[in-house]
């Protein structure tokens, strides 16, 4: 099963207070529902962490809604204080929100799947971006497009396979089945059957990947169209 065995049960709001308490002392946590707000001035690091010795370069003012089936379910952020314009090249979505990164892309690459992990990982990174956008006028990461074509560029660099949608949608398909069929042709391009080409390789990724994962993708893909 992978990284996907680290699911949690539902949060509470004692769970999410004490992911924030340390890591970024200036946000509050409240229950909203069925998820939780924090809100307040997210500190942004350097290297992600807070006990960098040269503290916080700068701050945000944020709200993000976290669900409490976290981490089935992505976050929504909003920057709040109006430093950041409304537009695609600044990452911000068209209802508000910030376009952070491409969910299932973290859940199945990063080291640590939790609310510390978010706060530290895509969060940070997206607002240290912001931050070095307002001195430079670039963007100092790489970057994915929007919509289609942006999850098309994540997915293809998560499985290793060509960024052509013909490509990953075959791999995607591979899978998703309870065992990758031998016979179908190897979605690394080469045009030989899978199983003389990259069967190893697609039955390692199988084992990161769980059918479950490939199936929603192949359905977000299809939403995006």
């Amino acid at each position: 099963m992978g990284k996907a065995k680290r699911r949690q049960s539902k949060l509470n709001l004692r769970t999410v207070e004490a992911a924030i308490g340390f890591i970024q002392p200036r946000l509050r946590a409240e229950a909203d529902g069925q998820r939780f707000l924090l809100r307040g001035d997210f500190l942004v690091f350097e290297s992600g962490v807070i006990s960098n010795p040269a503290g916080p370069l700068t701050s945000f003012e944020i709200e993000l809604f976290i669900p409490d089936s976290f981490p089935r379910s992505q976050p929504v952020l909003f920057e709040t204080g109006g430093r950041i314009p409304r537009e695609d090249v600044r990452h911000i979505n068209p209802d508000g929100d910030c376009c952070i990164t491409v969910w299932e892309h973290w859940l199945m690459s990063a080291a640590e799947v939790s609310i510390t992990g978010y706060l530290n990982g895509p969060v940070n990174e997206y607002f240290l971006g912001q931050y070095w956008y307002e001195k430079k006028g670039e963007w100092p990461f790489g970057e994915w497009s929007h919509g289609r074509e942006g999850l098309v560029e994540a997915y293809a660099d998560l499985l290793g396979v060509p960024p052509t949608e013909q490509d990953l949608t075959h791999c995607l398909r591979l899978l998703a089945q309870d065992w990758p069929k031998g016979h179908w042709r190897c979605p690394c391009g080469s045009g030989l059957k899978l199983r003389a080409c990259h069967r190893a390789a697609m039955m390692e990724l199988h084992q990161k990947i769980p059918p479950s994962m490939a199936r929603h993708m192949l359905l977000r893909l299809k939403s995006q169209g």
